[in-house]
């Protein structure tokens, strides 16, 4: 795709956060989003919270900017750095690096959000790599939702808490139709930009964790919404990372304790 500009401001630009990444991954990625034959100029911006700058040369073969960082700075304060010094664009698109866009699903997104002026951000259809759905849209998080989810056994939850965690995920409605959305997953949002950046992009107190559902929250308070859009379609090969790793599980807590009291504490 030529990436190079034929206006003032681009149809969108992209911010794609790494850390000690596999180069095949990025590949995957950046070959699924940059070389399908859609009439859309992309501008995209990749910020590197590793400690070495060893998946550079992947992001110029792509054509992309590249930024190290000269220190981990988390998720939503690397994505800032993106978003508020990438050129001017329609849209903006917050991906992970663990996401393979399907054919024409960018295209259909576009579009869906050029004929909904009261959309803020959008999510397509998550899937694992099975083709079975992940089920990423959320309700706002409660106390006991996020404990359940986070620290009781599986064999526990799916069976006492069952119908309460289907409602949390949101699988009581499905993930067949168009929905609106408390809590859009941060492993692929495509905004508005202009509002994006109007709610001040991502709240940097937060490392990592529960940012998505705070952005989502302020374009919701901003008066638009957050929706799911299942006609698109990527694949995620997700890792639940805070179940593995022990600072990563005190980050969940932080950005928990941090969400609840910026946005109110709602226990069960």
């Amino acid at each position: 795709m030529d990436n190079t500009y034929k206006s003032d401001v681009c149809d969108l630009s992209v911010s794609l956060v790494l850390f000690q990444n596999s180069p095949y991954v990025i590949t995957s990625l950046l070959h699924s989003l940059l070389t399908e034959s859609i009439d859309v100029e992309i501008k995209l911006y990749v910020i590197d919270n590793s400690p070495s700058t060893f998946l550079s040369d992947i992001v110029y073969e792509f054509g992309g900017h590249y930024t190290s960082n000269t220190k981990n700075s988390g998720y939503g304060a690397a994505h800032n750095k993106a978003i508020f010094n990438a050129a001017p664009s329609r849209y903006h698109l917050i991906i992970n690096p663990d996401v393979v866009v399907h054919s024409g699903s960018l295209k259909k997104l576009l579009q869906f959000m050029d004929n909904n002026n009261d959309i803020g951000v959008v999510i397509p259809r998550v899937l694992n790599q099975d083709g079975s759905d992940q089920c990423l849209n959320k309700r706002y998080p409660n106390v006991l939702d996020l404990f359940i989810r986070r620290f009781m056994p599986s064999f526990l939850s799916n069976s006492i808490f069952e119908n309460r965690l289907r409602r949390y995920e949101m699988r009581d409605v499905g993930y067949d139709s168009i929905c609106d959305v408390d809590c859009i997953s941060g492993c692929f949002m495509l905004c508005r930009t202009e509002v994006l950046k109007k709610i001040g992009g991502f709240d940097t107190r937060f490392f990592m964790y529960l940012e998505d559902c705070d952005l989502s929250r302020k374009m919701q308070t901003a008066g638009y919404r957050t929706v799911y859009f299942p006609s698109a379609t990527i694949t995620h090969y997700w890792e639940r990372a805070s179940h593995k790793n022990f600072k990563m599980t005190l980050w969940h807590i932080q950005s928990a304790v941090k969400y609840f009291s910026k946005w109110g504490w709602k226990w069960w």
